[in-house]
């Protein structure tokens, strides 16, 4: 679509999850962080995609887009940034060692994004925290590399 913008999407929709967390409204700040985390995720994507300099075979299968879960998107990143050397001689060699290396726990996105529609109480305060550091992450992430020009 012309007007995604997943740069700023990742940050609205971090900002609306710590809010909602302040507000103990736990459930729907667990879903704003796995919102945030998949547009993150999405626009660290999108720039790995357009510094490839050949197309291989093995690249194909990244040219796809993404839906809503993040753990395949994160598993591609981590994939791309582990086997392809040319790639993390381009990219900050420590932006890709960083996200290559990083963990996000499960809840981030499982069942995401179905559980918009979950029963309230499905979520703690911890589970909120959890999201809300994980997706910081992965913001933060972006927002340096959008500072030093990789974005």
């Amino acid at each position: 679509m012309a007007n995604e913008d997943f740069y700023e999407a990742a940050v609205r929709h971090w900002v609306d999850g710590n809010l909602l967390e302040e507000q103990e409204e736990y459930d729907n700040a667990v879903c704003m962080q796995g919102f945030a985390a998949e547009c993150a995720l999405k626009k660290i994507m999108e720039k790995v995609r357009s510094i490839k300099i050949r197309d291989t075979k093995e690249m194909e299968k990244y040219k796809k887009g993404y839906s809503h879960g993040g753990e395949e998107l994160m598993r591609d990143i981590q994939i791309m940034l582990l086997v392809d050397r040319e790639l993390l001689a381009i990219l900050e060699p420590s932006y890709a060692l960083k996200l290559s290396k990083m963990e996000l726990p499960t809840i981030l996105f499982q069942y995401h994004p179905d559980r918009r529609y979950f029963k309230d109480g499905t979520y703690t305060k911890m589970d909120a925290e959890d999201c809300r550091k994980a997706a910081e992450s992965l913001i933060k992430e972006m927002l340096h590399m959008r500072v030093d020009g990789y974005l």
